[in-house]
């Protein structure tokens, strides 16, 4: 008898003491910050490796390549482990004991100053009953990037989402966020695990501004915020609202906001700064144009000219076109005179070098120019209507300035197939700027002004019109004209493709043209290489229908184009706007013509 019951006894007790833990799941937790702020090394001085064991019950015991005394912390453990290792035993006195080997679930070896989740379950129902008191508390917060204490104790918040394993009771929350209402209060663990959300409420005020002069540059405490309009959230307080533009008189209001007010002003038109232009060139009746606008003929006096430097050329058929950049002060009348000169033989040579082909590759039709023994094409764009700006394939890459979406109606125009070359810009120039040197790479560390210069003198080589694309002309070419099929980039929704960026250079340098994809017109490089210029002041979109638009009246800085060698896929879309001062040169900055 004593045998039998020894024996039953026995086997109860394997009953009760051996059952089996398994395993859940081990992953990486790359947003989780623990192991690099509470640091342990091993004795080679190298940072250890974070696993937090989900256990709900204590005493637990791990070995394997285990550094230090593992840590209980509320219904985990947290092991830190040398870098490299990959197995681990847990034991337990209520547990047969259990080895994990994290390459089973996708992770050779663990890393140090990562940390890791290794959830281990134990067994339900049977003769035992582990109850340890337990349950998990989920917090969402909002917003997202709010501090959450427990208890008083710092918790790590991943994605606006706190998950801990409390005792069963009471306990005390606190939620701060800058420029929010803190929020505090108690919550109860009961037998289930509680779903707790938290949602403070914003301190900041809203301002909208919106400027009665398109391209107005507004400035709030001295901080460049929008053009013509912007809208935000402030902290409480006092503001000066400036609006500036060059050539117009500075407007400034000081305005003052509460706590979660919502206020709308207006900057009102802006006085502009002006004064005069006496051009009297012969032959009578030349055309005169002033910053890519027909303004009447000559002779004539243009009267109300915004002040500052400007583009005048004058212009008459069977002559050569003449280009200055004349400088207006205010109240004052600038004078330009002369005669344009008639197109010598020379110059009737030059036009003689032209020859219209059709690409076979995307059809539309192509004039070649040679330049002093540099050859170039230009490409028809047939003219159209299109959308242009944040479109939906741009999806939520698109930026603020390049809302809102509107319809453009373009006349036809020519277009360059690549970026200007730094062979062609020697041939005209007599000279080579470029960083990157190379005679088929684009020409860069070129300004506006710059290009301006280069369009003049190209135009009195070859007695034609050339000039910088408006912005809605770079657009609705990159898009691919009438021919679009709606590619996020210029010619293909694979970036690699089409452009060389951060990515394909590897930040190196800029690359020959016509060495990517072409987009659907037979254009090269739309999508970075390098930013392109074009002719427009930088202004903010309106939600009006336009035909042929020229930009922003005025302003500080002029409109660039399609990304660079230098930057990322994002800036690289067709619809991404960028800017810069006319005397800006940088060595991911060049130009594409037009005519």
């Amino acid at each position: 008898m004593r045998q039998i019951l020894l024996i039953i006894s026995c086997l109860f007790c394997c009953n009760l003491f051996a059952q089996e833990l398994t395993v859940k799941q081990m992953t990486a937790l790359p947003m989780d910050l623990s192991a690099s702020q509470h640091e342990r090394k091993d004795l080679n001085g190298r940072a250890c490796a974070l696993v937090k064991v989900q256990l709900a019950t204590m005493g637990a015991r791990f070995e394997g390549s285990v550094v230090g005394s593992a840590e209980y912390k509320t219904g985990e453990y947290w092991v830190y482990m040398t870098e490299g290792s990959y197995m681990l035993s847990v034991k337990h006195s209520s547990f047969v004991p259990l080895s994990v080997n994290f390459r089973d679930y996708g992770i050779n070896g663990v890393q140090g100053k990562r940390t890791y989740r290794l959830t281990l379950l134990m067994p339900q129902g049977g003769s035992m009953n582990i109850d340890d008191g337990l349950r998990y508390l989920v917090m969402t917060v909002e917003p997202v990037t709010a501090t959450v204490y427990i208890d008083d104790e710092l918790q790590p918040v991943e994605n606006g989402t706190v998950t801990r394993l409390l005792s069963m009771g009471n306990h005390r929350y606190r939620v701060e966020a800058p420029a929010y209402e803190s929020k505090s209060g108690t919550f109860t663990i009961g037998n289930e695990k509680l779903l707790l959300p938290v949602t403070l409420q914003s301190n900041m005020a809203t301002l909208s501004i919106s400027a009665v002069t398109q391209g107005t540059q507004i400035y709030v405490n001295d901080q460049l915020r929008g053009t013509s309009s912007w809208t935000g959230s402030l902290p409480a307080g006092t503001y000066r609202i400036e609006g500036r533009l060059q050539g117009y008189r500075n407007h400034r209001q000081n305005i003052t906001l509460a706590q979660r007010d919502h206020q709308q002003i207006t900057i009102p038109a802006l006085q502009a700064i002006v004064g005069n232009l006496n051009v009297n060139f012969q032959p009578t009746h030349a055309e005169v144009w002033i910053d890519g606008k027909k303004v009447g003929t000559s002779p004539d006096v243009f009267r109300n000219v915004i002040t500052g430097t400007h583009n005048v050329e004058v212009r008459a058929s069977g002559y050569t076109s003449k280009q200055e950049r004349i400088t207006i002060e205010e109240g004052k009348t600038a004078m330009l005179s002369g005669s344009l000169e008639r197109q010598q033989a020379a110059q009737t040579q030059s036009q003689s070098q032209v020859q219209t082909t059709v690409s076979s590759a995307s059809g539309s039709a192509i004039e070649t120019i040679t330049v002093n023994g540099v050859s170039f094409n230009m490409v028809r764009v047939d003219g159209g209507t299109f959308t242009m700006g944040a479109t939906n394939e741009q999806g939520t890459d698109a930026d603020s300035d390049e809302k809102p979406a509107h319809k453009v109606t373009l006349s036809t125009y020519s277009i360059g197939e690549t970026e200007v070359t730094q062979a062609l810009w020697q041939a005209v120039m007599g000279s080579n700027p470029s960083n990157f040197k190379g005679d088929q790479k684009p020409v860069e560390e070129v300004s506006w002004d710059d290009c301006q210069e280069f369009i003049r003198k190209l135009n009195q080589l070859t007695g034609r019109r050339f000039r910088l694309p408006t912005e809605a002309e770079w657009e609705y070419a990159a898009r691919g004209g009438s021919k679009s099929r709606g590619y996020k980039y210029s010619g293909s929704n694979n970036i690699d493709d089409v452009a060389w960026y951060n990515k394909t250079t590897n930040d190196e340098c800029t690359r020959n043209v016509k060495t990517k994809r072409a987009n659907e017109l037979g254009l090269y490089d739309m999508s970075g290489n390098v930013w392109e210029w074009c002719q427009d002041w930088f202004g903010s979109y309106s939600s009006n229908a336009q035909t042929n638009p020229t930009g922003a009246t005025g302003g500080s800085i002029r409109v660039n184009r399609g990304g660079s060698w230098l930057g990322s896929a994002r800036v690289c879309r067709s619809s991404v706007r960028g800017s810069g001062t006319p005397t800006n040169r940088l060595n991911n900055l060049g130009l594409r013509l037009a005519l």
